[in-house]
């Protein structure tokens, strides 16, 4: 058995801990501005800043670590979530906004891992500080807690990359970690950017700037959550939904490309294979959409069908979920939502799903390996953005893209027999592993979860935080040869 350096897993969990408590102590001066009271945010700082010096001092915070193996990463990441999740649990149990704790863990890890899905209802009544918590987990888990760590804490040495490795996954990463921390504090500085952004034009729009900084954080984030019970159509705003839709577009597109924008390689950003075929589905299955639509509602103008498809298909694509009135659409048109779903967008975004470039690779591979059978002595490799991808990645891809809709099939059939309905099992297994928030039938747009089995909640939470890390980093740590040497 190989030796773990739990002192190193301590610190990360320590450090994403007092980060939280931070946070919290930001939500109760929000509490104080809006005349509401500040001790349970600042008793749930409190708490968790504790737990996290604890731990902190615990992994021998004077010791620089150099050398840090996967194991150690692994452990770190997951247990960062999980322990997030938990102690973001703690403003909306002991506010009472949930009735149970598995209810308050279950919107914290869907906040945090900025999923969508809730628990919660009659929103515009719970406290203004509470609904401010649920959109600024989604923002704070938007890009990462812990690139957000290593922006902040040059606390972690040689451990850094392989952290960033283990949540932020992808094709495309990789060529940031001779500076991993540097490019965590850029990529959180173009985050805050947008952020602001947003924020200005939702305020030059009809919204209030309370409504405009909960919408800019869950937008920007692709999270979902809002302070009005039927979300965005509360406005009615066309200004609105196209300003929203603009900014879960460029959440869900890979940052490292975003900085590219800003250096200047308009080049490298406008040729980018993964962007275009994320543009190319965008646009062609809101042309298909807006077409059924149309044909089964003659009364709306092709402008306003064309408007709610487009909006529709970002925010699903995304990972957003912001809904439009879907509840009363025919059910096929969940067939386009649920491959949307599992789709979502960019590598290095803040959207979850398989990402496009991986569904990219998997169509090409598979249309060259008709080529292999006809031309069996022929090397043709799987090229994207000109270059070559090694037989390992491809593989690697295929063994991601395998485990994903194993899940989802195994969490199906998990779901039904905690006692959901067919239909909402599978909208819930996809959505919870996508990170996209939407469910079907009572858990749809205009509904919750909180009527779902407790184990559901549980396992479902638990989904999330898997598809957030992108499955390897959790499930590798329930495979016994990951503990031999």
């Amino acid at each position: 058995m190989h030796f773990v350096n739990w002192k190193f897993v301590f610190r990360v969990i320590g450090l994403t801990l007092m980060l939280e408590s931070l946070f919290m102590f930001v939500t109760a001066g929000v509490s104080f501005y809006m005349q509401e009271t500040i001790g349970i945010f600042t008793l749930s700082g409190i708490i968790t800043l504790s737990a996290g010096l604890v731990l902190f001092f615990l992994s021998d915070y004077k010791t620089k670590f150099k050398i840090i193996e996967k194991k150690e990463s692994c452990f770190g990441v997951t247990f960062a979530w999980i322990s997030f999740s938990i102690f973001g649990a703690l403003p909306f149990l002991l506010s009472g906004t949930t009735t149970s704790f598995t209810d308050a863990v279950f919107e914290s890890a869907s906040g945090i891992t900025t999923t969508g899905a809730s628990v919660l209802t009659d929103i515009e009544y719970l406290p203004k500080s509470i609904l401010f918590w649920r959109s600024f987990i989604q923002w704070l888990g938007g890009l990462g807690i812990i690139v957000f760590s290593l922006a902040l804490f040059p606390l972690l040495g040689g451990g850094a990359a392989l952290l960033f490795d283990a949540e932020a996954s992808g094709l495309t990463h990789d060529k940031f970690r001779p500076r991993v921390t540097q490019m965590a504090k850029r990529l959180w500085l173009i985050y805050l950017s947008f952020t602001a952004i947003l924020i200005a034009l939702l305020i030059a729009g009809e919204m209030n700037v309370f409504d405009a900084v909960c919408h800019a954080f869950s937008t920007i984030s692709t999270g979902g959550f809002s302070t009005k019970e039927i979300n965005i159509i509360y406005w009615n705003s066309a200004y609105i939904e196209t300003v929203t839709c603009v900014f879960m577009f460029i959440g869900a597109t890979n940052f490292a490309l975003i900085y590219f924008l800003f250096k200047g390689k308009f080049k490298r950003f406008f040729k980018d294979e993964e962007l275009r075929w994320f543009v190319a589905i965008i646009l062609g299955v809101s042309l298909i959409l807006a077409g059924c639509l149309q044909l089964d509602n003659k009364t709306n103008s092709l402008i306003d069908t064309s408007r709610i498809a487009v909006f529709q298909v970002v925010s699903i694509i995304t990972g957003t979920g912001f809904p439009a009135n879907v509840d009363s659409w025919s059910p096929v048109y969940w067939v386009p939502f649920m491959f949307m779903m599992v789709t979502c967008g960019c590598a290095g975004s803040t959207s979850g799903g398989m990402k496009v470039i991986r569904v990219v690779v998997l169509i090409k591979n598979t249309l060259y390996e008709f080529k292999r059978l006809i031309h069996p002595r022929a090397i043709i490799p799987v090229r994207i953005n000109g270059e070559a991808l090694s037989f390992n990645t491809v593989q690697r891809l295929l063994a991601f893209a395998f485990l994903y809709v194993l899940i989802i099939l195994v969490s199906w059939g998990i779901l039904v027999f905690s006692g959901m309905s067919f239909m909402e099992a599978l909208t819930a297994a996809l959505s919870s592993l996508g990170n996209t928030g939407l469910g079907f039938g009572e858990n749809g747009p205009s509904g919750s979860f909180v009527t779902i089995p407790t184990f559901a909640k549980w396992y479902m939470a638990f989904l999330m935080i898997v598809g957030r890390v992108e499955i390897f980093a959790v499930l590798i740590l329930f495979i016994p040869a990951f503990w031999k040497n």
